[in-house]
């Protein structure tokens, strides 16, 4: 089971393992409209819930909050903990009314483009520095 984590200082420590975004600081990650959730503190996850789809980093952490749930970093310390963690948030949101859509905020590498992909999600677009994958709901 995925829990919410609420502590600004515990979010400091955890995010010093964060190897996609780990300059997004604890603040940041904890503002309205953002939550971080782990698995058995092997498995991270940090939702901003925004009006439209971001393309990069400043219109993530600028835009308003909506009914889309952007994953914009996950990582993991133990193989297979990753898939977990994003199928148990797709089914935690997908039980939710007030969600309509869950996309990522990616960077454009081989292995982000491998997990959404082996996971269920839809490249749905190409940006300069990042791609937004789509999972069904």
């Amino acid at each position: 089971m995925i829990e919410k984590i609420c502590s600004h200082s515990l979010l400091s420590q955890i995010i010093i393992g964060d190897p996609v975004r780990p300059d997004i600081s604890a603040e940041q990650r904890l503002a309205p409209a953002r939550e971080v959730y782990h698995l058995d503190d092997n498995a991270y996850i940090c939702l901003a819930y925004l009006n439209c789809v971001p393309h990069d980093v400043n219109s993530l952490l600028s835009m308003q909050c909506g009914s889309i749930v952007v994953a914009y970093t996950i990582w993991s310390k133990v193989k297979g903990m990753g898939r977990e963690l994003i199928l148990a948030t797709r089914e935690m949101i997908s039980s939710e009314d007030r969600f309509q859509r869950l996309v990522t905020l990616s960077p454009q590498t081989e292995m982000a483009m491998k997990f959404h992909l082996s996971n269920g999600a839809k490249l749905i677009r190409e940006n300069i520095n990042t791609n937004n994958f789509e999972y069904k709901l």
